[in-house]
């Protein structure tokens, strides 16, 4: 029934109220008086039909033709409510329906774009991203959608480069170097062919909100290949060629599947080298991601210094090159600088330019022993303070000379002692200068024995013990052992204090561990062996290790890059502004935290008593 009483309505309800309470209307009451008038009206005829048609006087109280009279009225009453309920049912109706939804949409939409064009809508403002004020990544990583992806992925690439066997995936989320073992594996493995490959992979993965991590080589040692969402992990082992040599430009452009050892295989054809040298099975694209240096980083520099153009997959899938073949340029930003060292969280690498140099005339290596790691970092200290052009200077501690020769994977015998390695490279004669000099300023710092090759194979014997350091010490494992091998940089001046100081923390910890080191640049590390009894020892002599480092104003990773282990000292070392303005670079580029989530910069709070007290 409608609320919405019409007038005629109201004025039936009021005579019905009358009609109750006195048994005549107002009007009649007033020009009907007495008895005289009431007895009159009491004896009045009314006419009836009959049953043969004719109408038949009947007499009828003025009660009963009150009662008709409301009667009646009461019937034209209901007649008018029910005409207007069925003009509202047709208001209601499907055909009525549908033009009210008609105008709602019609208004909404003319509204919807007034407001859109003329509405001012808050502006970020802020150059940096707080932590605290980032939202968690919203991944799809069920199972319905991953199975989609494969769908669409297989069609790209094809069915047998998709991978989702158990034993693949968990290859690809650890190694039993990494200093981090990830609890999660990827749904898949997908392994391209091309830069257009891993663009349409990257639409896939956009679209389905599934994150992403690459692998090149595998052999990064700070967890920057564990898949802590899950999602699919992008192996570029397909994409291994050397694409063009621009000989007289001394340039390389390569995919990042590429080996420097096979890199430098093929160079020396031409009688070029590329210099960064990390550890053996590096590739070019894991090199680019973490910044990597190596031996003759001293001389040389390190990977930064030797790239002079990148081809990168954003997270979208849109495809950028940041830089022609020019030695230098000062064309905008330097994103080619940007991505080296991001880990594969701004973009994922698939084609380098690499600048090479002629390979030098002559290498020779020298050896010396000292009595104690200081005395051997206070000889590394004066060296190159005299500014002796040294390709390279290697330090070894006297447990890692220890491991070498009971690994026996040198024919040579080793004194069990602190030792310096050195390689030299230029002409016959600047080589033979330079031995002399640094002969000299060893035995003043104490030296027990110098001994230098004389030929190129006794030059490859003597350096082959530097190369065989982590491999050795992972040899010392008892069964269930794990390795940790991590680094810090100092400035050179510190360099014999932190040495001298991290070498005393491991040997009170109990835990068996070793010191090596590129100390020409300030740069060392230590490999430990522990067992999951004693990662708490082992956890805490890292944690010491890289508070000393950043106390002395030096560095929580000189070349092995930040992964998952060091992300938490960025904010010691670099300051939080400057971590949260990455944070707001990863975001800019990454909006959904696709690729490499977790790595470098925190994506979301951590948990309490996940970050060891400072």
């Amino acid at each position: 029934m409608n609320t919405m009483a019409t007038p005629r309505l109201i004025r039936a309800h009021s005579l019905l109220r009358n009609s109750q309470s006195s048994l005549a209307p107002p009007r009649l009451a007033r020009i009907i008086t007495g008895p005289t008038a009431l007895s009159t009206l009491t004896r009045r005829n009314y006419a009836r039909p009959s049953e043969d048609g004719h109408d038949v006087e009947t007499t009828k109280s003025f009660k009963s033709q009150l009662y008709d009279s409301t009667a009646e009225r009461m019937r034209r009453v209901r007649e008018e409510q029910a005409r207007q309920a069925k003009q509202n049912d047709m208001g209601t109706a499907p055909g009525g329906r549908a033009l009210q939804v008609l105008f709602i949409i019609v208004f909404c939409s003319v509204g919807g774009y007034y407001v859109g064009t003329y509405a001012v809508l808050p502006q970020e403002t802020s150059s940096t991203t707080q932590l605290s004020q980032t939202n968690p990544p919203q991944h799809d990583t069920k199972t319905s959608t991953l199975q989609a992806a494969w769908g669409e992925i297989r069609s790209i690439i094809g069915e047998e480069n998709v991978s989702t066997s158990q034993g693949d995936c968990e290859a690809h989320a650890g190694s039993e170097w990494s200093s981090y073992t990830s609890p999660e594996m990827p749904f898949m493995v997908v392994r391209p062919g091309s830069t257009e490959e891993v663009s349409a992979i990257m639409k896939v993965c956009h679209a389905r909100r599934i994150p992403v991590t690459p692998y090149s080589g595998g052999t990064s040692l700070e967890g920057h290949f564990a898949a802590t969402r899950g999602g699919i992990c992008i192996d570029f082992g397909r994409m291994d060629k050397i694409l063009k040599l621009n000989k007289g430009d001394l340039d390389v452009i390569v995919q990042p599947a590429v080996g420097w050892e096979s890199l430098n295989e093929e160079l020396a054809n031409d009688g070029l080298f590329f210099p960064p040298d990390p550890g053996p099975g590096a590739q070019i694209g894991g090199m680019v991601g973490t910044g990597c240096s190596g031996t003759n980083a001293y001389r040389y520099g390190t990977m930064k210094d030797w790239v002079l153009s990148l081809t990168v997959v954003m997270a979208d899938g849109t495809i950028l090159k940041t830089r022609q073949r020019p030695r230098k340029s000062s064309a905008g930003y330097d994103l080619t600088r940007m991505f080296i060292g991001s880990e594969g969280t701004l973009g994922l690498v698939t084609e380098a330019t690499l600048k090479v140099t002629p390979r030098p005339q002559k290498t020779s290596v020298a050896v010396c022993a000292f009595g104690t790691i200081r005395e051997a970092a206070d000889c590394v200290f004066k060296v190159v303070g005299a500014g002796v052009p040294i390709a390279a200077i290697e330090i070894l501690d006297d447990v890692q000379m220890k491991c070498i020769n009971e690994a026996g994977m040198t024919s040579k015998a080793w004194k069990e002692a602190p030792t310096l390695f050195f390689k030299f490279a230029g002409t016959p004669a600047s080589i033979k200068e330079h031995i002399g000099i640094v002969q000299k300023l060893a035995k003043g710092t104490g030296s027990k024995s110098f001994e230098f090759a004389r030929n190129d194979e006794e030059a490859d014997e003597l350096w082959s013990a530097r190369k065989e350091a982590l491999w050795s010490v992972m040899g010392q494992r008892r069964e269930g052992d794990k390795i940790w091998t991590t680094d810090v940089a100092v400035p050179m001046s510190r360099l014999p204090d932190i040495i001298e100081e991290t070498k005393d923390d491991i040997q009170k910890s109990g835990l068996f561990g070793s010191i090596v080191g590129h100390v020409g640049d300030g740069n060392f590390h230590t490999i430990l062996v522990y067992s999951d009894k004693e990662f708490k020892a082992a956890d805490a002599v890292v944690h010491r290790m890289v508070k000393r480092a950043i106390e002395m104003e030096g560095t929580a990773t000189g070349e092995h890059g930040v992964g998952l282990v060091k992300r938490d000292y960025l904010d010691h070392e670099l300051g939080r502004t400057t971590v949260d303005a990455m944070r707001k670079m990863k975001l800019a580029f990454d909006p959904l935290c696709l690729l490499n989530c977790d790595k470098v910069v925190r994506s979301q709070m951590p948990k309490p008593g996940e970050v060891a007290p400072w």
